[in-house]
């Protein structure tokens, strides 16, 4: 999912629970200029190739601001790559695919964690979307249940749902550790480790896998940089990198597993005493978990611990005590930052 940026000056908005329903919101927006017309339906006009084309994946680097496109070369050219692109989708992409096809190819979205994977299906250009009042409406055309249900049960499907799981694992794992990651390094891994195939359309095919699954913003290349959810604000981290945007990282497998958990094991203790410090001193309207998470991203990518102190407090029902405040520090202290930017551990 595209991050939009938004940068603040106050760390309260800059949390990651904050900046998820930020991303929800502007993928909301970006749904709602949707021409709400499906490229396979038989109302979609030539104007509206145009249009679908500037909202899909296919609009590499500004594409469509230079090239006329018809319906049918853009017809052609989904329906080229559909049952290979089809055989690696994430989970909430497949769900959400195979309710459409149940429901006959209309499905009326009820749950916020469905918006990302209906915008993923309309940026491959395979539904259309249409905002009825307070219901937001996914279409998915007739012409299209039959090669994508093929496509959804064939052996490379199946056979390929290990290996996707590994893969996600895998990046959410190394995103984790590292804050964000030039998409280079997946891709490649993608085509080598999931699909088992080197060309160009298994290159487009991983890119487009990443798009859906990872949130990303671009750099001036117009490569993706996939981003960790907490991160607020990448550009500060992609100006770090070296000149090719690829860095390597010395990982133990203790760490790994401690990404793919969502947490290294030298932050658990920090994270159970901020937990136990905060515990039944939170507004309504903050999760336990979640406001420990949103503290410890925080420390990753290196906010001051007077910051992090102005972020507990907006969290609080009470006034800081001293155990919090000391169990802040012990947080900030022992949470690594992220990649480029020093860390500062007291083990």
């Amino acid at each position: 999912m595209l991050r939009e940026m938004n940068v603040h000056t106050d760390w309260c908005e800059m949390t990651m629970s904050m900046m998820r329903e930020k991303q929800f919101e502007a993928c909301e927006r970006r749904l709602f200029a949707h021409p709400g017309v499906a490229l396979f339906s038989p109302q979609a006009t030539q104007k509206d190739a145009q249009n679908l084309l500037s909202g899909s994946f296919d609009d590499l680097r500004g594409l469509s601001s230079r090239v006329l496109v018809t319906l049918e070369d853009l017809r052609a050219r989904v329906l080229g790559r559909l049952p290979l692109e089809a055989a690696y989708l994430g989970a909430s992409e497949r769900e959400l695919l195979e309710k459409l096809l149940i429901e006959d190819g209309e499905l009326y979205l009820s749950e916020w964690d469905d918006i990302g994977a209906a915008e993923a299906l309309v940026s491959r250009l395979w539904c259309g979307f249409r905002a009825e009042g307070d219901q937001w409406r996914l279409m998915l055309p007739q012409m299209l249940h039959e090669p994508l249900s093929k496509a959804l049960t064939s052996q490379a499907s199946r056979d390929a749902r290990e290996r996707l799981y590994r893969f996600d694992a895998t990046i959410h794992g190394l995103l984790y550790i590292a804050g964000l990651l030039h998409a280079a390094q997946p891709m490649g891994l993608f085509m080598h480790d999931v699909m088992r195939r080197q060309d160009v359309q298994a290159l487009d095919v991983a890119r487009r896998y990443l798009q859906a699954s990872f949130e990303y913003v671009t750099d001036a290349n117009g490569d993706l940089i996939l981003l960790h959810p907490g991160l607020a604000d990448p550009y500060r981290m992609v100006e770090a990198q070296p000149s090719n945007g690829i860095f390597t990282l010395e990982l133990s497998q203790e760490m790994l597993a401690g990404g793919i958990n969502g947490m290294l094991p030298e932050e658990a203790d920090a994270d159970e005493a901020m937990q136990g410090a905060l515990r039944g001193a939170l507004r309504p309207e903050y999760e336990l978990e979640e406001a420990c998470e949103d503290l410890r991203m925080l420390a990753k990518q290196g906010v001051s611990l007077a910051e992090m102190e102005t972020v507990m407090a907006s969290m609080l029902s009470v006034l800081p005590t001293r155990e919090m405040l000391g169990a802040l520090q012990r947080l900030y202290l022992r949470t690594p930052h992220w990649m480029c930017l020093r860390a500062k551990q007291a083990h």
